[in-house]
């Protein structure tokens, strides 16, 4: 009975022997049976043995390459498959230096890696499923990058060491996938290679938000500068800037880069208006810390003016000045009024005074009445137009009665009841 079980086994033996022969592997493969050459080549190379075998990796990389590739296969294994079988390519060319067997087929197994992993991004992220699909852009780049340091050239396409549409699906794929740090790193290969199609204008515009948000300036600075050379009539460039100064809460720097950023481009009407009401807050936001500094005050006036022989569209930064000119008259007015002293140095500050009150009353009337004609030409008035329109009327009743023109006041007054009906 023992020599028959012993018989047994040694045949048991070799028949397993015989079927895992790379021989018999390659016949399992021509014959379709790529589920059974991938069990067969795995059990071949975990002989100690056979585990350098370089012609064997090549058979293990072909196999699963094929296997991934077939219909039958699971979807959740097409990866796994494909990136092992990168990995067992790899391995037969570090162990076969002469590189014959990929040579043979010049190196096309590959690119149908690349193409392989790309279709399953692609597949990936129209399902939703966009970590799986992250996963499977990059490691498409990883092997065109690979067959790139290589110097493989293929008939069918030319790889190219920025594949920008591979690199922008691999960065979405992040991003949706919640990745943004790693998402970045993509971004990263469109602005180091200086890429200046308009269409990628967008990828500095992101990495700049990022590089801000992150609080990390030098890289941001760097970025800057480079898209300045690039794009250099964007308006996010100017945002970044402004927001990299204002993150640092100094709203003397930030004033300081509105006039930088002014004198390299007068007429932005977005700069300069941006600027004005930064200005304006200062002089009358509930933060104001400008307060009765004229020469900040006529400096805000300048602005304003550069802003509005580029405004279109509405007439915000002219609503604004009137609102403006009014206060800074009133203002001027009070410090005028303050002035008790009768030396010969504060009476001729008092009359200045009254003359700036007088040119800023002069200078309110002609912008409120531009406020006016703009909104007596707009078809469909806002409800911010109409209490827009009635604070001008206000002004310019307000300034004519200091002036003692009590007609013109009353023409305005009569308005204002007309409007009160709107």
């Amino acid at each position: 009975m023992k020599k028959i079980s012993l018989l047994l086994m040694l045949l048991f033996v070799g028949m397993v022997s015989m079927a895992q022969s790379l021989d018999d592997i390659k016949d399992l493969v021509s014959k379709g049976k790529f589920s059974n050459a991938k069990t067969a080549i795995d059990k071949y190379l975990q002989d100690p043995k056979k585990a350098n075998s370089s012609e064997a990796w090549y058979f293990k990389g072909r196999i699963y390459n094929l296997l991934s590739s077939d219909s039958t296969t699971p979807h959740n294994e097409l990866y796994d498959l494909r990136k092992d079988a990168f990995d067992a390519f790899k391995k037969n060319q570090e162990l076969d230096k002469r590189d014959v067997f990929l040579s043979l087929e010049n190196h096309i197994a590959y690119l149908q890696l690349y193409f392989n992993f790309y279709d399953l991004g692609v597949t990936e992220f129209n399902a939703k499923k966009f970590d799986a699909a992250f996963e499977a852009f990059r490691k498409a780049l990883e092997v065109k990058d690979y067959a790139l340091a290589k110097k493989y050239e293929y008939s069918q396409v030319k790889l190219y060491p920025l594949d920008t549409a591979l690199v922008l699906n691999a960065a979405a794929a992040g991003l949706q996938a919640k990745r943004e740090d790693e998402a970045m790193e993509f971004y990263k290969k469109i602005t180091e290679a200086n890429v200046a199609n308009v269409e990628y204008k967008d990828v500095y515009k992101y990495l700049a938000e990022y590089y801000l948000k992150k609080g990390e300036e030098a890289p941001l600075q760097d970025l800057l500068q480079k898209a300045k050379r690039l794009f250099p009539k964007d308006d996010f460039l100017t945002d970044a800037e402004l927001d990299l100064v204002n993150k640092k809460g100094d709203k003397e720097l930030l004033f300081a880069k509105y006039e930088s950023l002014i004198a390299e481009n007068p007429s932005s009407f977005l700069l300069c208006y941006n600027y004005a009401v930064e200005m304006y807050n200062a002089l009358y936001g509930k933060a104001a810390n400008k307060q009765g500094d004229i020469a900040f005050s006529n400096r805000l006036t300048e602005v304003f003016k550069k802003a509005i022989a580029n405004e279109s569209g509405d007439n915000s930064a002219t609503v604004l000045m009137a609102k403006h000119l009014f206060y800074m008259s009133a203002d001027l007015l009070n410090a005028s009024n303050m002035i008790r002293s009768t030396k010969p140095v504060d009476l001729k500050r008092k009359t200045d005074l009254k003359l700036a009150a007088n040119k800023s009353m002069d200078e309110c009337i002609t912008y409120s009445e531009l406020v006016l004609k703009y909104i007596d030409t707009t078809p469909k008035k806002s409800g911010v137009q109409k209490v827009n329109y009635k604070i001008a009327l206000g002004y310019l009743s307000d300034i004519y009665n200091l002036k003692n023109n009590k007609a013109k006041a009353a023409e305005y007054d009569k308005k204002i009841l007309i409007a009160d009906k709107w």
